[in-house]
């Protein structure tokens, strides 16, 4: 269920800012969980948007030891997120998907992070450094205007 990610090497965890592009943009906004893909159609007529949420890495922790295993984001995927504006502020889930047996065996988790090519026009790397200059572990403070 993407226990952590990282970007640029930042590592993101659920209960703080990560970044998302939607079809708005870009901005910074509190990961508060996840959703499972099976529920999709249901988040989106609850208002949610569809995210991209770039990341370099993740992590899953295993239901049997309880350490992370790390994998490689590959090239032209992102993680996909909705953003839930039913909230006073819009919070980001991670979506998730069963995991196929061989990554049960992999990384010992039921759920994985669903990774998928990006929606959106890609974040420039001008951009991205932007908004992680700002960022630091616990950091926030900044709240995105975009939703």
């Amino acid at each position: 269920m993407c226990a952590t990610f990282e970007l640029k090497k930042r590592v993101f965890k659920p209960g703080r800012d990560v970044i998302v592009r939607s079809k708005q943009g870009i901005g910074r906004h509190v990961w508060a969980g996840f959703a499972r893909n099976e529920s999709l159609n249901w988040w989106i007529q609850q208002g949610a948007v569809l995210l991209d949420i770039p990341a370099d890495r993740f992590a899953e922790r295993s239901d049997l030891t309880r350490e992370l295993h790390w994998d490689e984001v590959p090239d032209g995927r992102v993680v996909r997120g909705v953003m839930d504006l039913r909230t006073a502020v819009p919070l980001v889930k991670v979506l998730t998907r069963a995991s196929s047996e061989e990554e049960w065996q992999r990384f010992q988790h039921p759920r994985m992070s669903l990774l998928e090519p990006p929606l959106f026009e890609d974040i420039l790397e001008v951009e991205l450094l932007e908004f992680l200059k700002d960022c630091t572990d616990g950091n926030s403070a900044f709240q995105s205007e975009l939703f």
